[in-house]
């Protein structure tokens, strides 16, 4: 992990996985990034293979401010982005899901302490209200859980989790 020597007692810590971006972006992101976190932090980028030119990389953070929803709001103003942000819960408090797509666009889910998509039950209630028919309800229910998103990563996923295959670049 990651970690910078002033962040030990941090309460919040979360990780983010860039699937896919093109080798421009690269140091567009990690300015970014610095500016947030308020520190340089150090991204290891490699190869993607699924889509040619572009690269991948994952970051852990600890800190005691929230970052999961500056990081998810400045990344996916890149359009050609793939990435997931993730702040883990905390004792008595809920996590939360950043997921982005260039086709997809962002989805926010919030996350229990075990990692599942957590739906209130507000949100249940006006999908039930607002939705007369079985299909119509499962599509409300999918967009919610972010089945779309998680299928549209998937293939990137298990292409950046090889790190054997790939190759360490220097940008």
């Amino acid at each position: 992990m990651n970690l910078p020597a002033t962040a030990t007692s941090a309460e919040l810590s979360g990780d983010l996985r860039i699937y896919s971006a093109p080798r421009a972006l690269v140091r567009h992101i990690q300015w970014s990034l610095n500016q947030i976190f308020g520190y340089p932090i150090e991204l290891e980028w490699t190869q993607q293979r699924m889509v040619a030119g572009s690269v991948a990389t994952e970051y852990q953070w600890r800190t005691n401010s929230a970052v999961a929803s500056k990081i998810a709001s400045t990344l996916k103003s890149w359009h050609y982005l793939r990435f997931e942000v993730r702040e883990f819960p905390t004792p008595g408090g809920e996590g939360v899901l950043y997921r982005c797509t260039p086709d997809l666009g962002l989805h926010q889910a919030v996350t229990g302490s075990t990692g599942d998509i957590m739906i209130h039950e507000n949100r249940i209630m006006t999908s039930l209200n607002s939705h007369r028919s079985y299909e119509s309800l499962r599509e409300s229910l999918e967009v919610t859980l972010g089945i779309a998103w998680d299928k549209e990563l998937e293939g990137y996923r298990l292409g950046t989790l090889d790190s054997e295959l790939d190759k360490r670049i220097s940008i």
